[in-house]
């Protein structure tokens, strides 16, 4: 990772398309470690941290990795919120 610290990619109810720039880390917070990948945004191009702990995220991603030779690496796919409410659920789609 680079010597600038990246910042969190903060999801809403419209999509937003990324690629898996790097394999899963972890970061400290206040709440002790959280896991991240590094993702790049396509349509700006920004290098972000995307925290992958939500479980309706995590299970879109290990279904990915899975048919990615296990690796998070590469992967490319657009994701959002279900709703506007905090603990709303990702929706998680695969793109080309």
């Amino acid at each position: 990772m680079g010597t600038e610290p990246l910042t969190s990619l903060k999801a809403g109810t419209g999509w937003i398309e990324v690629e898996v720039v790097a394999e899963a880390d972890v970061i400290l917070t206040f709440k002790g470690y959280a896991p991240v990948l590094e993702v790049k945004v396509i349509k700006s191009g920004l290098v972000k941290h995307l925290y992958i702990g939500a479980k309706s995220l995590a299970t879109a991603l290990e279904e990915m990795r899975r048919h990615n030779k296990n690796k998070f690496l590469g992967l490319r796919f657009r994701f959002k919120k279900e709703s506007e409410e905090k603990m709303s659920p990702y929706i998680v789609e695969k793109i080309a």
